[in-house]
């Protein structure tokens, strides 16, 4: 998964209710860092990018109720 990809995966992980807090903790990125990625300023270190794309491959948030 390249930068843009990975970015746009965790906008729309945030949009559907984790939040960018969590992943921070859970990757250990700094919220800043996080954040700034999200929003397009700065790219992720390979490591981390490859950390964050899969977890975020993992996570599964619900979008609807059954």
């Amino acid at each position: 998964m390249n930068q843009e990809e990975l970015r746009n995966k965790l906008i729309t992980t945030a949009q559907n209710g984790l939040t960018m807090l969590s992943v921070s903790k859970r990757m250990g990125i700094s919220s800043p860092i996080l954040s700034q990625f999200k929003n397009g300023k700065v790219c992720l270190t390979e490591n981390d990018a490859e950390k964050l794309g899969k977890y975020l491959s993992q996570v599964y948030i619900p979008t609807e109720i059954i």
